[in-house]
């Protein structure tokens, strides 16, 4: 058990009772117009993804949607309070499916902490299933996914940051932006002795150049931010897409204006974005000619970050080397 599964255990768990759990759903449903009727909770469930907040989700017999609580032991948790303006945004500015956000509490009243509840989106993650679906429906998946990324990007604004941020209060400079997180990454595995002092010195010298690589104007691009087969949620259920599962939502939303760039290089990067989907998309955004040396930027960056997780996986050390020969070869 970890330090903080030990603290979630110590801090939330014990407050995790049917009274507590029914007084916050009564809450949360007084704001919507689902809150007829006192809801009598059916089933609660403890769910994955919650190494760093408890995530518990409730099922009720009177009728009302499925929700989910998720509990930080921290009071005034930015991520929590952010996540919740996120989920608002998207909600009502996006076609994309999302947890609708119903309550957001800091005042310790109803669970310790800061707590966020919200709608379920039916179904379960994607790479849960990922293994056990035919060609055919990894297919429909990738033209579903493809179809509602297209939609979202969309949406353009100038100025790069949070989507709660409004435009005149974002970074002008997508590079000024983007670049600390790398800075912060690399010197994270640079202290770690997890990749050998040659390629960090390749990598500090080719990183005089990204200002200029990432150069992409104002113009900015409404992203999910983290769009991974774990947060990709699919339904077996009413599927409208014969031959495949629906894709029913997306949850764990950053909600960042950004370079596209970044969305399609993780998604890549986890196996999301096939041949298949960038035929598609492709077809409603045209390519830009520097999109491979930002991906590979992108990637070199997700990859470093990966090494100091997952020091025992090949696969993100050989990752970070092909992104960095890519680089080296185009600047």
């Amino acid at each position: 058990m970890n330090v903080r599964e030990e603290i979630l255990r110590e801090k939330i768990d014990p407050f995790l009772t049917k009274e507590r759990l029914s007084a916050v759903s009564q809450l949360a449903f007084a704001e919507t117009e689902d809150g007829s009727g006192r809801p009598s909770i059916r089933e609660i469930k403890t769910l994955s993804g919650g190494c760093w907040n408890r995530v518990v989700g409730l099922s009720f017999s009177t009728g009302q949607p499925q929700i989910v609580c998720k509990i930080s032991p921290v009071q005034m948790d930015e991520k929590i309070l952010r996540e919740y303006r996120v989920l608002g945004f998207f909600t009502s500015h996006t076609a994309m499916p999302v947890p609708r956000p119903l309550l957001v509490d800091t005042s310790g009243k109803l669970l310790p902490g800061t707590l966020l509840v919200m709608t379920r989106v039916p179904g379960v993650v994607l790479h849960r299933v990922f293994g056990l679906l035919t060609g055919e429906m990894v297919n429909g998946l990738s033209d579903q996914i493809a179809a509602q990324l297209i939609e979202l990007h969309k949406e353009r604004s100038s100025g790069f940051g949070g989507v709660e941020v409004g435009e005149e209060s974002r970074h002008q400079n997508w590079a000024e932006f983007w670049l600390p997180r790398f800075d912060t990454v690399f010197a994270e595995v640079s202290s770690s002795a997890l990749v050998d002092t040659d390629m960090l010195g390749q990598i500090e010298r080719i990183r005089q150049r990204f200002p200029a690589a990432l150069d992409i104007g104002r113009r900015s691009t409404l992203t999910h931010y983290d769009i991974w087969s774990g947060n990709v949620m699919v339904d077996f259920e009413d599927s409208g897409y014969p031959g495949a599962p629906f894709v029913s939502g997306y949850i764990d939303i950053p909600g960042y204006w950004a370079d596209y760039a970044r969305e399609l290089s993780f998604m890549e990067m986890f196996g999301l974005a096939s041949p298949r989907f960038y035929d598609r998309y492709w077809s409603a955004f045209p390519k830009d000619e520097a999109f491979e040396l930002r991906k590979s930027i992108y990637n070199l960056k997700m990859h470093l970050k990966h090494i100091t997780m997952y020091p025992d996986q090949g696969y993100y050390r050989e990752g970070a080397e092909a992104a960095l020969r890519y680089i080296q070869r185009v600047l």
